[in-house]
């Protein structure tokens, strides 16, 4: 079994047209990638269970990190920036991992949000968030 070590893995969002790694990243969530499901009960069924079956969709979930915030590093600007002015378009993001050669997960963005922490004993820090449309792509190697 493989084991990926996290550290050295990066965040890359298109910033003028271009994947750009995404700085000072402390931590990441990604998912729950999930299929949808619906109630399928009726009034005749005698079970206390509920039933339910697939629709054939999924959801792709949501993709979240905590970062160490430079309002001044170009990168973290542009990214607030499509929080200010949101995109008609979804934005391509990847997350790739620290394996050799590199893993990816690749999906396209929409719902962008940040916001920040200030405390007395840390650095600024700052969170992200965005909702994957569609699905992710894995590209995974070995």
């Amino acid at each position: 079994m493989a084991v990926v070590r996290c550290k050295g893995t990066t965040f890359k969002v298109t910033i003028a047209t271009v994947l750009t790694p995404l700085a000072q990243i402390i931590s990441m969530d990604f998912g729950p990638i999930k299929m949808e499901t619906v109630e399928c009960d009726t009034l005749d069924n005698a079970s206390p269970g509920i039933p339910k079956m697939n629709t054939g969709r999924v959801d792709g979930g949501k993709v979240s990190g905590e970062l160490y915030f430079d309002p001044a590093l170009a990168g973290h600007v542009s990214y607030v920036g499509l929080v200010e002015a949101p995109p008609t378009t979804t934005i391509a993001c990847a997350i790739v991992f620290a394996n050799s050669p590199a893993s990816t997960m690749s999906y396209n963005a929409v719902g962008f949000s940040f916001s920040g922490t200030i405390g007395l004993k840390d650095g600024l820090k700052g969170k992200f968030d965005m909702e994957i449309s569609g699905l992710p792509t894995f590209s995974m190697v070995s």
